[in-house]
């Protein structure tokens, strides 16, 4: 049965798969009267694309500022109520090779990637578990699974993603808060356009968003993952004992 969500806010929705994942819930609504909120940094894209789409509600909010955030969510409850559902996008990327390793790259991943979702998770939590209800899906990655080349600044951010959803989502039973991690593969973004290596099983935003639409709505599984021939592949390195892992990633290093 589909699930029903009255109000759906998305942080991280001025382009990728978090605008694409509004789109896909614009254009298929859950309910008569849904209400989507989308949010990130660049105000000026958020506007243009809420333009596009009558009836989505831009609100601006930079997730590094933990007080920003709290504003935000007070503008929204005041005018919405608190959502059902949160999709926590916000993130950047900067492939990162170990001649160019940089604190400040990896500081400045950490700041968004991580503490930006935490910014947001903190008082939500707080209300959905007064509230006794609510659902919030956390953006992270395949790439958080096991180290990757290239990804010294990315991968740690959403391998931390994944460990801490794990930890809540455990400690959130019975409570009436539902908290699930979304694992993308490669998404062809502006982001993933640095790459300079060939990115199997590459989707397209709106298929990603495709994927973490039907889940979103049709299950209460912890973990959205995809493309699924990807995922299982790079979770069967997770099982690899170092030896033949490290062989294995040396090979990818040199193709």
């Amino acid at each position: 049965m589909k699930k029903q969500f009255e109000t759906i806010w998305i942080v991280g929705a001025s382009a990728g798969i978090g605008a694409a994942l509004a789109q896909k819930f614009h254009e298929n609504p859950t309910s008569p009267n849904q209400k989507i909120i989308i949010s990130a940094r660049n105000a000026d894209k958020l506007r243009a694309f809420a333009d596009e789409m009558p009836g989505i509600t831009p609100v601006a909010v930079n997730v590094t500022d933990p007080n920003a955030v709290k504003m935000a969510i007070t503008s929204i409850e005041d005018q919405f109520g608190l959502p059902d559902l949160v999709v926590l996008a916000a993130g950047i990327y900067s492939p990162m090779k170990v001649a160019g390793f940089s604190a400040e790259t990896i500081r400045s991943h950490m700041d968004t990637n991580y503490m930006g979702i935490v910014n947001c998770l903190e008082p939500l939590l707080a209300k959905m578990r007064a509230r006794k209800s609510g659902e919030i899906a956390v953006v992270a990655s395949v790439a958080g699974y096991r180290g990757l080349p290239n990804a010294a600044a990315y991968g740690p951010t959403k391998a931390a993603l994944i460990n801490l959803c794990e930890t809540l989502h455990t400690e959130l039973t019975n409570s009436g808060v539902l908290l699930r991690v979304i694992n993308p593969g490669f998404v062809k973004t502006r982001l993933t356009d640095k790459n300079d290596f060939a990115m199997p099983y590459l989707l397209t935003p709106d298929e990603a968003a495709g994927f973490m639409y039907r889940n979103l709505c049709g299950n209460n599984g912890f973990e959205i993952a995809f493309p699924p021939p990807f995922v299982r592949q790079l979770k069967l390195t997770r099982i690899l004992p170092y030896g033949l892992y490290f062989k294995l990633m040396r090979k990818l290093v040199r193709a």
